[in-house]
């Protein structure tokens, strides 16, 4: 296990510390969020684009964020921690600045409405890096606070990450419904210059640096692979996972299986690549310890759970009866504060259990939570009560799982290498997260129900049938996140435990 960091922060640079990583964590995931509420907004203003277009607004940031994060992470580590999280945070400033005035800069330019949407998927690509600042927030507790208090302080971070995205689904919901989609992201522009100023003027650099060239090759395939693989994932419900001749462009026919294919591939050649690189990367020996390899596969296992939970909640809610529950979008943000008081109050007492008691047991907890949460909702979903009561295990047992494998990873790891190892911990997490809605919007696609209503036509009633997701699709995804759980209980009791002890005076 390392040992101390050399430098060691005084309290009130701990809190100064503290303030900023968290208000960057809750800056970005509110607005991640907000722009959900508003998705089917964003087809009308676009000119009636297609729903294929526009939810490349969600897959350019996902795919950008995967693919740099773990990049970030080394130069991190190589050039410091510090003055990544400053350059990301003042491209992520500018994005954000720019993307509420999208439409008024393609009007400028001369372009059509319809086209205009691809400018601001250009904007929403570049927020993407702003995923990366996840990893370079948890390095730098791990470089700047005593063992005894970094599980405390990313149970703090953690709880920022609920209580931003639970923000943005209520807050982008009541803006969008009154001021526009536009105005969310005017609402971000002076947060996001404030923390930006105060990481300039108040965050230290990062004591420990690797001593070592970025392996350029190696990052590449690293990022291509990862970045076909999510085009295969996003667009295979759509394209049709067996079909090669998803999209035609500039010639060039490409499909679902082309995007797994090349992946594999990438995938292969970076391995290949980084076995025998003088700097590589990863280091395949530090990403394979018992501890490492089950942190990241929790890691998956809890990022499935948590978008299973977001697509089958706000799809139950939102649909229309008798398939849902008719509610608005407003009242699903609502509905979802609950969960994020919940976090807000659980995160920081299981960063204090991990000094305790080691992370194993937030692990053990947090994953029961889940599976409890899961069971909970498969049984209990046709009431508005169920979907405040139900997300709240889940949601705090997803969080428990994050801070616990975090400190394991950061815990584990040398100082110079934080960064490198929790942008590689993130990345499986964005695996999960990308998984998730892909097969809770398949199933939604493919488990169905013949209903029937009566709609007045001329003076009279007549029964009309429809097709939609059955009470067993939401069953079976509500099964999936207890699974998820239980599976990552099994490997939760094979955790090697330690204990962080407060240091003797």
């Amino acid at each position: 296990m390392p040992s101390e960091p050399d430098h060691i922060l005084d309290p009130s640079r701990q809190r100064a510390v503290l303030i900023i990583l968290s208000g960057a964590a809750m800056m970005v995931l509110y607005v991640e969020t907000m722009i959900i509420p508003g998705l089917t907004k964003f087809q009308s203003f676009f000119g009636n684009a297609p729903l294929t277009s526009v939810t490349w607004i969600l897959t350019a940031y996902l795919l950008v964020g995967v693919a740099f994060t773990p990049i970030a992470g080394k130069l991190g580590d190589i050039y410091g921690k510090k003055r990544m999280l400053v350059v990301i945070l003042s491209i992520y400033f500018v994005a954000v600045t720019v993307a509420g005035f999208t439409p008024n800069i393609g009007d400028a330019l001369g372009m059509t409405r319809a086209n205009e949407l691809y400018l601001f998927i250009g904007v929403r690509a570049i927020q993407g890096e702003g995923a990366a600042m996840f990893p370079l927030a948890f390095a730098m507790i791990g470089d700047e606070f005593p063992k005894d208090k970094i599980a405390g302080a990313q149970g703090l971070v953690s709880a920022m990450f609920a209580i931003g995205a639970s923000v943005g689904l209520f807050v982008g919901a009541l803006i969008t419904q009154d001021f526009g989609w536009q105005f969310t992201y005017h609402t971000v522009i002076f947060p996001a210059g404030l923390v930006l100023v105060l990481a300039i003027l108040l965050l230290r650099e990062s004591p420990s640096r690797l001593q070592e060239p970025i392996d350029f090759p190696g990052a590449v395939f690293l990022s291509l692979s990862l970045t076909f693989f999510l085009l295969g994932l996003t667009e295979g419900p759509t394209w049709g996972w067996g079909n090669w001749q998803g999209y035609t462009i500039s010639g060039l026919t490409l499909g679902t299986p082309e995007f797994f294919v090349l992946a594999a591939a990438l995938i292969l050649a970076f391995i290949f690549w980084e076995r025998r690189s003088a700097e590589p990367v990863v280091d395949f020996s530090k990403l394979s310890e018992r501890n490492i390899i089950l942190a990241n596969t929790i890691g998956i296992l809890a990022g499935i759970a948590m978008f299973l939970l977001f697509v089958g909640f706000v799809a139950r809610v939102e649909a229309d009866s008798p398939v849902g529950l008719g509610m608005t979008p407003l009242d699903l943000g609502y509905y979802s504060l609950p969960a994020s008081f919940a976090n807000l109050i659980c995160a920081p007492l299981i960063g204090r259990s991990i000094t305790r008691l080691g992370p194993k047991f937030a692990l053990v907890l947090g994953s029961a939570l889940i599976v409890i949460g899961g069971v909970f909702v498969t049984y209990n979903n046709d009431a508005v009560i169920d979907f405040i009561i139900g997300p709240i295990p889940i949601m705090v047992g997803v969080v428990s799982l994050f801070i616990a494998m975090t400190n394991i990873v950061v815990v584990s790891s040398k100082p110079q290498e934080t960064g490198i190892q929790t942008g590689m911990n993130q990345t499986f997490r964005n695996l999960g997260t990308s998984i998730g809605p892909v097969v809770a919007s398949t199933i939604l696609a493919s488990v169905l129900a013949t209903y029937t209503v009566t709609v007045t036509v001329g003076g009279h009633q007549i029964p009309v049938q429809f097709q939609g997701p059955s009470t067993w699709a939401f069953q079976l995804i509500f099964i999936l996140i207890a699974a998820m759980g239980a599976v990552a209980l099994v490997l939760s009791m094979l955790v090697k435990n330690f204990r962080l002890t407060p240091p003797s005076s």
